[in-house]
């Protein structure tokens, strides 16, 4: 078996290793890209409901909670990285401030009666359709008021956003874009 891993860059787990089996269909965000993320989000974390959508490690999700975050709902499809996500929030002691569900992101969202103040997107860049996902987002009325979301994309791709929402924060590192929405 082919395994790698990421660590948690931050918080209370810093250097936490989270192991996982690699395929070509995972793509982990960065340490580079995680450590500009979590700068942005440095002082909105604390207390914070977050989701995380198409988790595949759950890195993000892990990570936030390590930095304060009150709650975090991992959702992942592959049966797979749902486990190894639950094996990490028990080694963690993360079981009463988490969720993980093993589902279909899109097919989640329709049946989600939870809202958040954090949702993170990165799902595999050549399987998304953004303007779908955004639109389903926002349909499924699963952002607080204020809320925000974090997208990750390949830099190439082209968004089509609703006038409702602003990009807050916007950096490209190679070849990956990071964004915040609100």
């Amino acid at each position: 078996m082919n395994t790698s891993s990421i660590r948690i860059i931050g918080g209370r787990h810093k250097s936490y290793r989270i192991v996982f089996k690699a395929t070509p269909a995972l793509r982990p965000t960065t340490d580079r890209a995680k450590e500009t993320l979590f700068s942005w989000l440095q002082f909105e974390l604390e207390n914070k409901s977050c989701l995380d959508l198409f988790a595949g490690t759950g890195s993000l999700g892990l990570e936030a909670l390590s930095r304060g975050a009150k709650h975090v709902t991992f959702v992942e499809r592959e049966k797979s990285l749902y486990k190894n996500i639950i094996k990490n929030i028990s080694n963690l002691g993360y079981e009463n401030e988490t969720q993980a569900v093993c589902s279909d992101s899109f097919k989640w969202l329709k049946i989600n009666k939870q809202k958040f103040d954090l949702i993170f997107l990165d799902p595999p860049f050549d399987q998304i359709d953004y303007k779908i996902l955004i639109r389903a987002i926002c349909q499924s009325n699963v952002l607080n008021e204020d809320g925000k979301m974090f997208l990750e994309t390949n830099k190439h791709t082209a968004l089509e956003l609703s006038k409702s929402q602003e990009i807050l924060k916007d950096k490209i590192l190679g070849d990956v874009r990071l964004m915040i929405l609100q």
